[in-house]
C-alpha cells in the first residue's frame, strides 16, 4: 500500500513538468516562426530594392571635325560654280579652302606644272590670307557658309593650255573647331584669334 500511494504521488508531481515542457515548446515555435516571417519581409524588401535600383550609364558622345568641297562644274565649258564647303562634323567650325592648280591630258591624267588660277569674285564673309581663304563665321554641323567661296570660275582659255594640256582647279579645304581660340591658333598660327562676336580675325586683313 505504501508503495502503491508513492507511485501515485510520484506521477501526480510529474504532469506539471510536462504541461510546462508543451508551452516552452509551443512558444520556441512561435519565436522561430517569427524570425522567419522577419527572415522573408526584410529578404523581400531588399529583393524588391533591387529591382529598382539601376546603375547610371554615362554616355559621352566623341567630337568630330570635318568638311566636304561642294560645287557644280561643267566639263564642256570648264565653269566651276557654288563652290563652298560643307561643315560635316558635330560642332561649330571654322573653314578654310586653297585652290590648287594644275594641268591634265584628255585622260584627267597629271601632265606637270601648274596652271594660272582664274580670276573669280570672292564671296561675302571670305578673306583671304597666304594661300588660304577663309570664311570668318563660324559653321555649324551639316550646314555650310551662307555665302559661296564663288559664284561662278571660267577655266582660261576655255579650259585650254597652247600645248594642249587642260587647267585643272582642286579645292582643297579645311576645318578647325571654332572654340576654343588655342585649337585655332595651335592649328592655323598664333596671329589668328577669336573676336567677341566668335567671328575669326585673320591677321593682316
Amino acid at each position: 500500500m505504501y508503495r502503491g500511494r508513492y507511485e501515485g504521488k510520484h506521477r501526480k508531481a510529474a504532469a506539471p513538468a510536462h504541461g510546462k515542457a508543451l508551452r516552452t515548446g509551443r512558444l520556441t515555435t512561435m519565436v522561430i516562426a517569427t524570425v522567419l516571417l522577419l527572415a522573408l519581409a526584410i529578404g523581400g524588401t531588399l529583393a524588391w530594392l533591387s529591382t529598382k535600383d539601376a546603375p547610371i550609364q554615362n554616355k559621352f558622345l566623341p567630337t568630330k571635325v570635318t568638311c566636304e568641297v561642294m560645287e557644280t562644274f561643267n566639263g564642256s565649258t570648264g565653269v566651276k560654280s557654288n563652290v563652298n564647303v560643307k561643315n560635316t562634323g558635330t560642332i561649330d567650325a571654322f573653314i578654310r579652302v586653297k585652290l590648287v592648280t594644275y594641268r591634265t591630258n584628255d585622260q584627267g591624267q597629271h601632265i606637270g606644272g601648274t596652271a594660272s588660277l582664274p580670276t573669280f569674285t570672292l564671296g561675302t564673309g571670305w578673306v583671304k590670307y597666304g594661300d588660304y581663304y577663309y570664311y570668318t563665321k563660324p559653321v555649324a554641323p551639316n550646314q555650310k557658309p551662307e555665302t559661296n567661296l564663288t559664284d561662278s570660275m571660267t577655266l582660261i582659255g576655255s579650259y585650254m593650255d597652247t600645248d594642249g594640256g587642260k587647267q585643272a582647279v582642286d579645292v582643297m579645304a579645311e576645318a578647325i573647331q571654332s572654340v576654343p581660340e588655342d585649337a585655332v591658333k595651335a592649328a592655323w598660327g598664333a596671329g589668328f584669334s577669336i573676336g567677341a562676336d566668335g567671328s575669326l580675325n585673320v591677321p593682316n586683313v
